[in-house]
């Protein structure tokens, strides 16, 4: 029986899960490391960091394979560990910054004589209209994402760019699915007034 494609439809809900079984770990890595680097990589903005949170993910599976619920999705339980790791990163990120402004203090002034990085930053490089527009809603979609709150962000990024269910969701963050939708309904509302404050239209940004 061929066991190197997707996890027969029984074991996506299983009540038992053993990650010590080195072909059952092989195949749930296979499955599901590409969905949690997309998930990660839309939260921490950073390659390299996505990339460690996925492997996290999997060590903190492999060691608390014990909390996994009876009956639930054994992708969505990943989708939640990926989901607070990546959480945990930014909040600690956020945290180092605080602590280095409030170090620095007022040093950051420059004395006489100092270089300024204006005459040390390259000459901006001109693009079409079309790649600078994009670019434009690019980040205007990315700036006014960051400044959601966890919750909602997430919530869009799963419904959004994930394609999950309202259900599926609502395991992956133990909410109800009402709780769900309110966050997608106020995440939608942020982010379409926020791209129209900038002249962007909905259909443009999202």
């Amino acid at each position: 029986m061929d066991r190197r494609k997707a996890l027969p439809e029984p074991a996506a809900r299983r009540s038992r899960l053993d990650l010590r079984d080195p072909e059952a770990f092989r195949v749930l890595y296979e499955n599901n490391a590409s969905k949690l680097y997309n998930l990660a990589l839309r939260l921490v903005r950073d390659r390299h960091r996505a990339e460690e949170i996925v492997q996290d993910t999997f060590l903190r599976a492999f060691d608390r394979a014990e909390t996994f619920r009876e009956g639930a999705r054994v992708s969505t339980w990943l989708y939640r560990i990926c989901a607070n790791l990546a959480y945990d990163y930014l909040r600690a990120k956020r945290y180092r910054a605080a602590v280095s402004l409030e170090s620095r203090g007022g040093a950051g002034d420059a004395g006489e004589g100092a270089d300024p990085l204006s005459d040390r930053l390259p000459a901006p490089v001109e693009e079409p209209p079309e790649e600078a527009g994009r670019e434009e809603v690019r980040r205007a979609v990315v700036e006014l994402m960051d400044g959601l709150p966890e919750r909602e962000r997430t919530v869009l990024i799963l419904r959004h760019y994930e394609g999950m269910t309202f259900d599926r969701i609502a395991e992956a963050m133990d909410l109800t699915s009402r709780t769900v939708q309110n966050c997608l309904r106020r995440a939608r509302t942020k982010m379409f007034y926020g791209l129209r404050r900038k002249g962007i239209t909905a259909r443009e940004g999202l």
